[in-house]
């Protein structure tokens, strides 16, 4: 326990999970906006899980503001902003959220905080919408979600970057030693249930992540990070927050999609995200055995929310409200999904596979 404890701190560290300062000022950063970005508008505060972000009201139009955390190395944030630039350049159909340039060109602007930290701000364009989380999406919007996923992993396959292979609390490569955060469930059945859980991954998954199709992946193709148009054909319209893109399985990507759909439907716990995959791999191969560790993954990637902002949310003031308004229904949603027998779920999985032809 005190190895995984260890790796764990060393984990949150460089995820920037540590609790940070005081909010940055609003005054500070219209300020801040003006003299390097030339905009001016009504700021808005927005709630997220460490970065300090606004909403832009302007005459122009909308813009989001983000702020990294002070713990956030300029590395990292210069990942998530190649990552952007990359798929603007190279993948110029994937709507996806672009960076503004400053008055001088530039996409990173480094601003001073009230405790004299240096941070690095941001301004990204505003994708206009609703949230997936407000949808209730047909089975086939919800293979074309996959498909869109499918498309952003395929864009992203050629990625690299010095600090591609970062080490990341979200990242299910880090699972394992996710267990110390056992210690903030207070329900001995989700105790046990948790413990199932890690148990599976450490016998029948952890031992292949070597072997299994790795490339740079958003990370967090969740409900409130994709932006839909049920009258549109495409269904997807935006794909927001690249703050969690990282060196990965290809398998991961797909079970953070999979993970924020299980359960949502207690009497078919399932179904929507075997039309997630199946709209997935009939535009980007996914072999049949890394396909079935989603039967795993999949739990194992809500389970991680659901302890990552347990313990955020008791032990960081800043983050309780965040964490608590989106892990509410986790444990909920786990036992509904654990409802369903490992093998039944695999044997489900084998049926997403693409026919002759398609």
């Amino acid at each position: 326990m005190s190895t995984h404890s260890g790796v764990l701190a060393q984990i949150a560290r460089q995820s920037a999970l540590e609790p940070g300062g005081q909010p940055f000022p609003e005054r500070t950063v219209a300020a801040e906006l003006r003299r390097l970005y030339d905009l001016t508008g009504q700021l808005t505060r927005i709630p997220t899980e460490k970065d300090d972000t606004f909403r832009l009201s302007t005459t122009g139009g909308q813009f989001l503001v983000k702020i990294a955390p002070a713990s956030e190395s300029a590395r990292i944030v210069n990942l998530q902003s190649a990552v952007m630039l990359h798929l603007e350049s190279t993948a110029e159909s994937l709507p996806t959220q672009r960076l503004i340039r400053g008055v001088n060109g530039q996409v990173e602007s480094t601003v001073v905080d009230p405790d004299g930290n240096d941070r690095i701000l941001r301004v990204l364009s505003y994708l206009e919408g609703s949230l997936l989380a407000t949808a209730e999406p047909t089975p086939a919007q919800f293979a074309c979600l996959g498909a869109t996923l499918a498309r952003l992993d395929r864009a992203l396959g050629d990625f690299t970057h010095p600090a591609d292979s970062r080490l990341l609390i979200w990242d299910l490569k880090n699972f394992s030693h996710m267990r110390p955060l056992l210690e903030w469930v207070t329900h001995p059945d989700d105790v046990t249930m948790a413990t199932r859980i890690f148990d599976q991954f450490d016998a029948l998954v952890a031992p292949r992540i070597d072997d299994l199709d790795t490339q740079m992946i958003h990370g967090d193709f969740s409900p409130f990070n994709v932006v839909v148009d049920p009258a549109s054909a495409e269904f997807v319209t935006g794909i927001i927050d690249f703050g969690d893109v990282v060196r990965s399985p290809t398998v991961f990507e797909v079970s953070v999609a999979v993970a924020n759909q299980i359960g949502v439907d207690g009497r078919r716990p399932w179904a929507s995200t075997l039309d997630i995959v199946r709209g997935y791999r009939q535009v980007r191969p996914l072999t049949d055995g890394d396909a079935s560790l989603l039967a795993i993954t999949g739990p194992a990637r809500l389970l991680l929310r659901a302890l990552i902002f347990g313990w955020r949310a008791a032990t960081d003031v800043r983050s309780r409200e965040y964490g608590l308004s989106h892990s509410g229904r986790d444990w909920i949603r786990l036992r509904s999904a654990l409802s369903v027998a490992t093998p039944t779920v695999e044997a489900m999985l084998a049926t997403t596979r693409p026919t002759e032809g398609e």
